[in-house]
């Protein structure tokens, strides 16, 4: 009994039984092709070989029965010899493509994860278990938190829900949230009034951004930011407005932070290590 030899797919280098990777191009074996040898590799060859016996047969009887001339008898014996030599190359041609390698069935199409869960996802929760709430995010300003809210606000308007983000002017939020015609970017005043903004945007679902607590803090006092998140949560408190509130807490003393902190019962942390949260009801 013949033993069939192994090669490999990508250079062709014969492989040892139990190789496991290729020793010429470091291929593993799992994507070698195994090949037999040359009499049972091509039975096209041997096709072929009968295919020309039976039409110089079929050609000679023919010129036997019939008057045939001599170089009509040749003419149709050529010709019967291309189209089987044609046949047999095709055949040699197709046999000898590689073999299409599938997707290994337990491989994920995509790790992206999917725009409806960009922010969640990273807490490990569904999207509706967002909804409604008012979270605290507090982060490390040597980290690129921009690029969180900018998830949320996707995975918000993936969902159909309608996002407001209050930011300064210029800001980096801003910069990143720029182009979506989805999320609207109001600027943050001294003069501006939430409530003015609720009436004016009464779609629902409706999610917001506050960006941020800290920059209301250094421009004021940690007194007149406390009542202004605490007039906040109560204008926010519809079961259908989603809101996060921006806070840098290593800009503050740790009980004013705390202080803050205090306001909410849904709180995230974005760090080095990625997002997490603190607490979640």
């Amino acid at each position: 009994m013949t033993t069939n030899a192994k090669f490999c797919s990508k250079c062709g280098a014969p492989l040892e039984e139990n190789a496991e990777f290729c020793v010429k191009c470091g291929a593993i074996t799992n994507l070698t092709v195994t090949m037999a040898p040359d009499h049972e590799r091509h039975p096209v060859h041997w096709l072929a070989v009968g295919l020309i016996v039976i039409l110089i047969g079929v050609l000679f009887l023919l010129s036997q029965s019939t008057a045939m001339p001599t170089q009509i008898w040749l003419a149709y014996s050529v010709a019967g010899l291309g189209v089987v030599l044609v046949i047999s190359g095709l055949v040699s041609y197709l046999e000898g493509l590689p073999p299409r390698r599938e997707a290994h069935p337990s491989m994920p199409k995509s790790t992206e994860p999917s725009r409806k869960a960009r922010f969640s996802g990273q807490l490990g929760i569904d999207h509706s278990t967002l909804t409604g709430k008012k979270m605290l995010l507090e982060f490390d300003p040597s980290v690129p938190y921009q690029t969180a809210l900018r998830d949320y606000a996707l995975e918000c308007t993936s969902n159909k829900e309608k996002v407001l983000v209050l930011t300064p002017h210029g800001s980096v939020l801003e910069q990143a949230l720029s182009g979506d015609e989805h999320v609207k970017t109001i600027h943050i005043t001294h003069d501006l009034m939430l409530s003015s903004i609720l009436d004016d945007h009464q779609e629902r679902p409706l999610s917001m951004v506050y960006d941020s607590l800290t920059d209301l803090m250094l421009s004021t006092d940690p007194r007149t930011a406390y009542k202004f998140t605490l007039n906040a949560l109560e204008q926010l408190s519809d079961s259908k407005i989603t809101a996060i509130f921006l806070l840098n807490p290593s800009a503050h003393e740790p009980k004013d932070a705390s202080s803050l902190r205090g306001l909410f019962s849904n709180q995230i942390i974005y760090g080095k290590e990625g997002m997490s949260h603190a607490k979640f009801s």
